[in-house]
């Protein structure tokens, strides 16, 4: 059996209109709900005066200045307490930060891809060097495996060296040339032809090295200017070892820094730099700036201490000052490291491009929104402003429907009532001056007076019905008691009365009075043209204490609920009950199904 429970119905102050509802289960059917009343003032200045009419345009304030608070007298707190242009202001908010969010997911995958991109570069770059240096030092070790057994002699500048030297020359296209040197720092010979024995090299550190330190190991020197070519090189050298480990001479092979330039200029961007720097942090190419001699850069030791093998770094100043991202990775086997910097500025120059175009769209957006909900709201406002209007109509309108009642029950009963009892006793002098025998005259005398009677009889009633004089005389419970008694002759209805009686010693305001009887007034007409019912109970009590005592009116029948095509229509004699709670506020509950309807309705008094 399907049966449809109790809805809570509020009004809670005289801002907003209260609410029906009818539930079916789960689902919730709105009958009526009015909205709340929002004043706006135009052709306000900015001043302090001001300020409270910019909190009421901005919803943060009711009329009058009234904080929004939850007290009793919201009834419905939705709004107030979360005012619409909090919510709009909100509602911005959250799509703002979710631009910026996205913004700056953007941006980090940008800076990821661009580093897989740094260590992709390095590791090409460290490639091609360490290619070059291993082959620089597979010729030196073939060179000196091939060289003749130094004897205490030393080396002669035989064809036979002069022709080996000049044959490994053409196999490294990115080297100068190829020389022996002798133990005493004097060239002996060389790939190029170059025959000046006075030419010296004991001063370079490559052959310090191998004359203090004689091993079989490659040293790289440092940068210097070439004295064959006159210009920046690097030199690798392989020590010549005597029979008994002695120092015996050095072969070299000087590589032009110019070549690691232009390698490192190719594969550099136009915007990026390029650097190839020894272990020991010495720039030996710098693009795009000039060959060598640059700046140590100030994050390279503690970068290599951290990591000495390959790593990247954020913001960090390179040589030429721009801010960039780098990535250094060393050069396998060799005193050198690679590194290479993206200019940052320039490579978030698309995505900051790309947040400009996106912000602009969004910011257009959001302004056509908020124009849109600007009109929106002003129309709204309007249109509450309308229906409160009309509640405050509606209102009045009772107000003066009742007063009117009451005084067409009072002339009713004050003036015809007593014409007709003054007609009555007229005819009863006619009818005692005529003869007896006169009898079509006295009966007619006689259904006259009965007319009149009967009259008077429903001159009383409808004066009741107008506004009962017991209600101001005597107070509501024994209002209730005539009412329902007169009820039960007109209609057979049976019907059940429960008052408290505190209600006839201490009574509620007449207004309360009056309208609690309208109600009951209404509910039992309902009953008897709607419920097919057989029964009716009404239950008044008074609940809690002085001052916030509530009078608890519940009016409940046997018949048939409700129809369900009229659930979603509130009819006139509802919307009466609603139009009297709300100035009061008081709230109406309706809980409806095949077992009958109950109205509850909970009112101060």
């Amino acid at each position: 059996m399907m049966r449809y429970h109790a809805a809570e119905c509020y009004n809670r102050g005289h801002d907003d209109r209260a609410k029906i509802q009818i539930r079916h289960g789960q689902r919730t059917i709105f009958l009526r709900e009015g909205p709340v009343r929002i004043l706006r003032r135009y052709n306000d200045r900015w001043s302090i005066a001001a300020i409270p009419a910019l909190l009421r345009r901005l919803g943060l304030m009711l009329p009058l200045g009234r904080a929004l608070s939850t007290g009793p007298q919201m009834r419905n707190p939705s709004l107030p307490l979360v005012p619409y242009g909090l919510l709009l202001l909100m509602s911005v908010g959250v799509i703002i930060v979710v631009f910026i969010i996205g913004v700056s997911e953007s941006r980090d995958r940008m800076v990821a891809q661009s580093k897989i991109q740094l260590r992709q570069k390095t590791a090409l770059l460290e490639a091609y060097v360490s290619k070059i240096l291993e082959a620089n030092d597979m010729v030196l070790q073939g060179i000196a495996s091939e060289v003749e057994p130094i004897r205490d002699t030393g080396i002669e500048p035989t064809e036979q060296v002069t022709g080996l030297l000049r044959t490994q020359k053409k196999y490294l296209k990115h080297s100068a040339y190829i020389a022996i040197v002798g133990r005493d720092g004097k060239l002996v010979s060389t790939s190029e032809n170059f025959r000046d024995r006075s030419l010296d090299v004991s001063d370079r550190d490559y052959f310090r090295h191998h004359r203090d330190h004689p091993s079989n190991v490659t040293f790289v020197g440092e940068q210097l200017i070439g004295r064959v070519y006159d210009k920046p090189s690097l030199t690798m050298s392989k020590a010549l070892l005597g029979t008994g480990g002695e120092f015996g001479g050095l072969i070299l092979i000087t590589m032009p820094v110019e070549y690691f330039t232009r390698l490192f200029d190719g594969a550099a961007n136009p915007s990026d730099a390029a650097q190839f720097l020894r272990q020991d942090g010495q720039v030996v190419v710098n693009v795009p700036l000039s060959e060598g001699g640059a700046t140590v850069p100030d994050w390279f030791q503690q970068a290599i201490a951290e990591n000495p093998i390959a790593g990247e770094l954020r913001h960090a100043p390179f040589s030429d000052g721009v801010v960039r991202l780098i990535a250094y990775r060393k050069v396998e086997a060799f005193p050198f490291y690679v590194t290479y910097g993206i200019d940052e500025k320039a490579l978030l120059a698309g995505w900051r491009q790309s947040v400009r175009v996106y912000g602009t769209v969004l910011a257009i957006a959001l302004g056509a929104f908020l124009i849109t909900a600007w009109l929106a709201r002003r129309r709204s406002i309007a249109l509450m402003a309308s229906n409160e209007s009309l509640r405050e109509v509606s209102e009045r309108l009772l107000v003066s429907q009742d007063e009117e009642r009451r005084s067409i029950a009072r002339d009713l009963h004050d003036s015809t009532g007593q014409h007709l009892i003054g007609a009555a006793m007229e005819l009863a002098n006619v009818k005692s001056l005529l003869p007896d025998s006169d009898g079509d005259t006295s009966r007619a005398l006689a259904r006259t007076a009965q007319l009149i009677s009967q009259s008077n009889e429903e001159l009383r009633t409808l004066s009741y019905l107008l506004h009962p004089p017991m209600l101001d005389e005597s107070g509501l419970p024994n209002a209730l008691e005539l009412l329902v008694a007169g009820f039960e002759e007109r209609s057979g209805l049976e019907i059940e009365l429960r008052v408290d009686p505190a209600l006839a010693t201490k009574r509620p305001p007449a207004d309360v009075e009056l309208t609690v009887f309208r109600i009951v007034q209404e509910a039992l007409t309902n009953i008897y043209r709607h419920a097919h019912a057989a029964k009716a109970t009404i239950r008044l009590v008074r609940q809690g204490s002085e001052p916030d005592t509530i009078l608890s009116l519940t009016v409940k029948d046997d018949g048939v609920g409700i129809e369900r095509r009229r659930r979603q229509h509130v009819g006139v004699g509802l919307s009466g009950m609603d139009a009297r709670l709300r100035p009061l506020d008081g709230s109406i509950h309706i809980s409806t199904g095949r077992m009958g309807t109950t109205i509850s309705v909970r009112v101060r008094g």
